[in-house]
């Protein structure tokens, strides 16, 4: 999912608590994916409560969300709307791909072949996307729900000086204007591999977009073209152009000649495409700071309702509120 520019934008280790005091933009879908792709049973199945909801992705986000919190870092979770008429080509093909992932898995000879399958089938569903936010609230932790993309309300969020940055692991939100994007952003310095069953050692990384714009000569624009050369979920890039050959093209090339000579593989004006990464559908969101967290009924839900060990989370939230300034208990 996304661009990839991860050969071009350079970015910064950075820890954690440089984050402190901070409010961040978390591209909600984004977050929720991981989840489910990496935090399954030893079989490759979800994680579930005893009715079979999965509960997968509460168990990612109660964890990590925490873990935040209790570093002083304010979460703000955005979720996406309807996506954009230009992602309807892509979600038709993710749509396909799912499905003959489903076929593999069934057809898999050996159980790790399988379960690499299983993990390409993830779907965010309205029942995920409803449980989710009522975890959120109830940890009191905001959520804003986007007219459209995600990336692009969380990256308006960052310029207009209501986040310090955005959190996502896809580059896109670059491209909407994000001043900062945060990826690997997991107090646990590891991250699962998607179908590899293993983990790797990783810490947050900064990409600050004006020491890109800086370190490589172009704007704003230009990484926007160099996007649409390799490929977004708006357009399918231009064949034999990756990021380099797409950098060396814009450096000499002026816009219009580019999006005139090129095709982007996309079934709509390019032109539009463009003008949608620089003015995206998003809103102004309210100034409300995040709610209380109600401990009795966030166990509630998480242990009665969807079968989290009832000691664990008490425990949790009671280190968190000696540890953590920013929760207020109900």
């Amino acid at each position: 999912m996304g661009v990839k520019l991860k050969d071009l934008a350079s970015s910064k280790e950075i820890n954690v608590r440089e984050l402190s005091r901070k409010t961040i933009a978390i591209d909600a879908f984004n977050w929720i994916y991981q989840f489910l792709t990496t935090i399954r049973l030893a079989d490759g199945s979800y994680l579930t409560d005893k009715t079979g909801e999965i509960t997968s992705h509460l168990n990612g986000l109660f964890y990590r969300t925490m873990n935040l919190i209790i570093n002083n870092v304010t979460p703000v979770f955005v979720f996406d709307g309807p996506a954009p008429m230009f992602k309807k080509a892509t979600n038709i093909e993710r749509a396909r791909a799912k499905e003959e992932a489903r076929k593999l898995a069934e057809e898999a000879e050996t159980e790790e072949e399988r379960i690499m399958y299983m993990k390409r089938t993830v779907t965010i569903n309205d029942r995920i996307i409803s449980s989710s936010k009522e975890l959120l609230s109830l940890m009191g932790v905001k959520t804003i729900q986007a007219p459209a993309e995600g990336e692009a309300q969380a990256a308006y969020m960052n310029l207009k000086g209501d986040a310090y940055g955005v959190a996502s692991q896809d580059y896109d939100a670059l491209l909407f204007g994000a001043k900062r994007l945060i990826r690997n952003l997991n107090i646990t310095n590891k991250r699962k591999l998607p179908g590899k069953g293993i983990s790797t050692e990783v810490s947050p990384q900064l990409i600050d977009s004006n020491a890109l714009y800086q370190s490589l000569g172009i704007s704003r624009e230009q990484l926007i073209l160099i996007a649409l050369f390799v490929g977004t979920d708006y357009n399918k890039g231009v064949k034999g152009i990756g990021p380099k050959k797409a950098f060396a093209i814009v450096k000499k090339d002026k816009k219009e000649s580019i999006l005139k000579s090129y095709d982007f593989g996309c079934e709509y004006d390019i032109n539009d495409v463009f003008n949608y990464f620089m003015n995206p559908n998003v809103t102004d969101t309210d100034k409300t700071p995040p709610s209380t967290i109600d401990k009795d009924k966030l166990v509630e839900f998480l242990c009665d309702v969807h079968s989290f060990s009832k000691d664990r989370i008490g425990s949790y939230i009671e280190k968190i509120k000696k540890e953590s300034s920013l929760l207020r208990y109900d």
